[in-house]
């Protein structure tokens, strides 16, 4: 008979920790759930996740599976978490032996605050691999060793093993998977790396290299006959637990290949139960667990289609519509927030005085600063070196005229969004020519702004900024400009502060960069390093 696994029948509620000691501490969500801080009777410190989507993620989950994160009301789902979480454990040890580890899941229960199931797992103290700044490369080495050492030999042993799902949250196609692994030390310099998300929010159909969703993810999923998410092959995986049963026992021990065998029996039960549901009956157990119908409407609706397409449909409209009252109420009320009086003299202050432009870009460099810091990317004594250098840094004029470029897009945007509707509604503006003119407005707005500066530096017989009036011209990264023409233009000299700036707006690109973005995601790493590139040439610099 399969193992039976430990399931918390008590309902929990996300804001008090499971030993009543006070309120947890979010440390972090993603498409498939949020994930608490929390402690155990003990005082163990444990992850708590708590199977939650966003709106966009739940109408992709909806269209694809049938309904909005099966985790949250499937507790077939939820078990087949944990058996994949248990086998993997032992796999990785099987595989990277000191070197990669999967968080296990100790149980399961429900949470009553969301109406969602929940899985307890052990805490990771790790972090993310460090992103790339001018007084750290380390981070360089921990990217590649991460990508090159763990992801790549590990999406080889899954595929061979039948984990045809865990592709995507192993980084297949998937840079957003990168978040998923955080790297631990140990008191003896031990670095182990540790897979704290085996969950999916979405299937596996969205890689941002297309090459793999065609030789890959389509094949897996006309394999499994649906969209992937998750999805085991179970017999591939028996087969490869005999083949291997004896290296496995030499290395874990005696009776490791027979408790996983019986794992994977328990986990194709699961499995299986949760494939061979109907759509629509997924859809009506979704609503059921989330309290928007009741039992005995459920079982009407089961016997009448066409009553709970007619049901869908009227929640749709009504939920489009309460979340379009509720975008425009929260907007207005952080209109309502800012002191809009003080914005003239404020701007009067930003145009005549340089002393209080430098100030303004300081203060901006120390808030990126805090922010570094604050996600364990500076090390203190970093920190302290990139505060000190903004304190004194006022010698150069393109400091302010760097503040001037990150205060002229909130400007040009402001003016955009309610000069050009009047201009297309008193007929003296084409509908059609406004999209482009929005997109182009930053670029011209820094191009006239740097062409002065330009010939004001050449009457004075100053250095041309002929860098900031390029890079100016481009979208989105023009903000850029007046940093990267401090560093073009002292090479020679060491400068860490503009080349900071630097790299954290390459970081920012990449952090929200549509769908594959997000914060320690591979496309953060991939846009904090660009930089080098432009700094050091085409050849990688030195680690550290």
């Amino acid at each position: 008979m399969p193992p039976t696994l430990p399931t918390s029948s008590v309902p929990r509620s996300a804001s008090a920790s499971e030993g009543g000691a006070g309120p947890e501490l979010r440390i972090g969500s993603g498409r498939s759930g949020i994930v608490f801080l929390s402690h155990d009777a003990a005082g163990t410190p444990i992850a708590r996740k708590v199977f939650e989507s966003g709106t966009l993620t739940r109408l992709v989950q909806y269209a694809l599976l049938g309904a909005a994160n099966p985790y949250a009301w499937s507790e077939d789902l939820v078990r087949a978490a944990l058996l994949r979480r248990r086998i993997l454990g032992t796999l990785c040890q099987v595989w990277f032996p000191g070197r990669l580890r999967v968080a296990p899941a100790h149980s399961h229960g429900w949470n009553q605050d969301y109406r969602a199931f929940e899985m307890l797992c052990a805490f990771s103290p790790g972090r993310p691999p460090r992103l790339h700044h001018p007084l750290d490369r380390s981070g360089r080495a921990e990217v590649r060793e991460l990508r090159e050492e763990i992801l790549r030999p590990l999406a080889r042993h899954l595929s061979e093993a039948g984990f045809d799902g865990q592709l995507w949250q192993a980084g297949m196609g998937n840079p957003v998977a990168f978040a998923n692994f955080l790297l631990e030390t140990s008191a003896k310099g031990e670095r182990v790396w540790n897979w704290i998300d085996l969950e999916s929010g979405v299937p596996a159909l969205f890689p941002l290299d297309p090459r793999v969703l065609l030789r890959t993810y389509l094949p897996l999923s006309w394999k499994h006959r649906g969209p992937l998410f998750d999805h085991v092959d179970v017999d591939r995986l028996e087969a490869w637990l005999q083949t291997h049963r004896a290296f496995i026992d030499a290395r874990m021990g005696t009776g490791t290949t027979h408790q996983l065998e019986s794992d994977a029996a328990a986990l194709r039960v699961s499995t299986d139960a949760w494939t061979s549901m109907p759509r629509r009956e997924r859809a009506i157990r979704s609503q059921v667990a989330k309290g928007k119908i009741t039992s005995a409407d459920a079982e009407r609706y089961a016997r009448r289609p066409v009553r709970w397409f007619l049901h869908e449909a009227r929640r749709a409209v009504r939920g489009t519509w309460v979340r379009a009252i509720g975008f425009v109420k929260r907007n207005f009320g952080r209109m309502r927030c800012l002191r809009l009086g003080r914005l003239p003299r404020a701007a009067t202050r930003f145009s005549t005085s340089q002393i209080y432009r430098e100030r303004v870009a300081r203060d901006f460099v120390l808030q990126r600063i805090d922010k570094w810091e604050q996600r364990r990317r500076l090390d203190p004594e970093a920190a302290r070196t990139l505060r000190e250098r903004a304190r004194r840094e006022t010698s150069s004029a393109w400091v302010s005229d760097f503040a001037v470029h990150v205060a002229i897009k909130p400007i040009v945007k402001g003016t955009e969004w309610i000069l050009f509707p009047l201009l297309v509604t008193a007929g003296l503006l084409q509908p059609s020519t406004v999209p482009i003119v929005i997109l182009a407005g930053g670029s011209v707005s820094r191009t006239i702004y740097t062409l002065g500066r330009l010939i004001q530096d050449a009457i004075r017989g100053r250095e041309l900024p002929w860098t900031a009036l390029w890079v100016g011209t481009l979208p989105v990264i023009g903000n850029l400009a007046f940093p990267l023409q401090i560093v073009r233009s002292g090479r020679d000299s060491d400068d860490p502060l503009a080349r900071f700036v630097l790299y954290d707006g390459m970081s920012v690109l990449g952090r929200r960069m549509p769908i594959w973005g997000g914060p320690d995601t591979l496309t953060e790493h991939v846009f904090n390093h660009l930089p080098d590139r432009v700094l050091h040439g085409p050849h990688t610099p030195p680690t550290s």
